[in-house]
């Protein structure tokens, strides 16, 4: 495992091997997700730091309030009211040339809302009345339309992160890459290798045993009655306890789309695999042609199904038809192309 982690983080200029190249891939994956997050929170704590005079008591500490106070639209706006005040409170004016002031300023993210009042002040005036003063109220609230603004780019983001943070790569990709990668590990690493098998490497161990042990289903002691398999439901039939009992999930008859020649059915399917088991059992009237024809037809559907990753081929062969499965093997690799085909004879001649 340390091995693995050290060579993810590892860089080389030129890839020479399969393995690195799974490895680079990887790398750029993970950076790219690691990118795609910070790039989500970037925005925020941008905007946090864009409306931070919001969350500031809205006296005239608060920085918003003191770039209004400090502004030339707001100098000019106040200097003629104090001078009225001014006026006023010496006896050379009367109330009603006084006034308020009320306005709104927006300062990066947020809007300062100001409002001078005029408050009597416990001090006589000359000419009679009260002095007055002028109380000032400032409001910081955040601007809706930065703040609409800000959200839209944050959930478009978000939405970006998310198809790139959880889309993976399809299964049978994966299970390339790792196959690769432990090839690519396997000659110098001191740990013992995974002796965990294969699907397809479990099927074709228990099929290549299938004649004997049909054969030993046929005496049975005491003279009871043995299990003779006299056409291909019969192969079937076992195959299917056979493989139950070293899978979950099974799937018999799978439908398989159909062709010119009519519709079919897979004889069993390991969704979670990716695998077709297809059984054939000679018969007489059957010539090695023909059951390399319907072997062939039998790819050309299966491959059209969107879960199939790989096709195992089973011809219980008790009359000895086959005589060269290298060639008919080789003939249905060529014809699947990058489909994986395996076919299993038994027994083998």
């Amino acid at each position: 495992m340390l091995k693995w982690i050290s060579a993810f983080f590892s860089r080389s200029g030129e890839k020479d091997t399969l393995g690195e190249l799974v490895m680079e891939n990887r790398r750029w994956r993970m950076f790219a997700k690691v990118g795609f997050t910070i790039l989500v929170f970037m925005p925020i704590l941008t905007y946090c730091s864009w409306i931070a005079p919001r969350f500031e008591d809205s006296g005239l500490t608060n920085p918003a309030v003191l770039e209004v106070i400090n502004s030339e639209e707001y100098q000019q706006a106040t200097r003629e009211i104090f001078a009225l005040l001014d006026l006023y409170n010496r006896g050379e004016i009367g109330l009603d040339s006084l006034r308020g002031l009320q306005g709104v300023h927006r300062i990066g993210g947020v809007t300062v809302t100001f409002n001078l009042q005029l408050v009597p002040r416990d001090e006589p005036r000359q000419g009679g009345g009260s002095k007055y003063k002028l109380d000032s109220q400032y409001k910081v609230t955040v601007t809706i339309g930065y703040l609409v603004l800000f959200l839209t780019i944050e959930l478009f983001l978000i939405g970006i992160a998310i198809c790139v943070i959880f889309q993976r790569p399809p299964k049978a990709q994966r299970r390339f890459e790792e196959q690769i990668l432990q090839e690519h590990f396997s000659f110098d690493m001191s740990a013992l290798p995974d002796t965990e098998e294969r699907a397809d490497q479990i099927i074709e161990r228990m099929l290549l045993r299938f004649h004997r042990f049909a054969k030993d289903l046929e005496h049975r002691p005491r003279g009871r009655k043995g299990i003779q398999l006299d056409d291909e439901y019969d192969v079937q039939f076992l195959i299917n306890a056979i493989l139950r009992m070293q899978f979950d999930n099974v799937k018999a008859e799978e439908p398989a789309p159909s062709m010119a020649a009519g519709a079919t059915r897979a004889d069993f399917f390991l969704p979670e695999h990716g695998l077709f088991l297809e059984l054939k059992m000679t018969r007489d009237g059957m010539t090695a042609r023909s059951l390399a024809d319907e072997l062939i037809l039998d790819i050309a559907r299966y491959r059209a199904h969107p879960e199939c990753h790989a096709i195992i081929f089973f011809v219980y062969d008790p009359r000895s038809l086959v005589k060269n499965a290298v060639a008919l093997r080789t003939e249905l690799s060529e014809i699947a192309g990058e489909l994986p085909v395996s076919l299993i004879v038994s027994p083998s001649h």
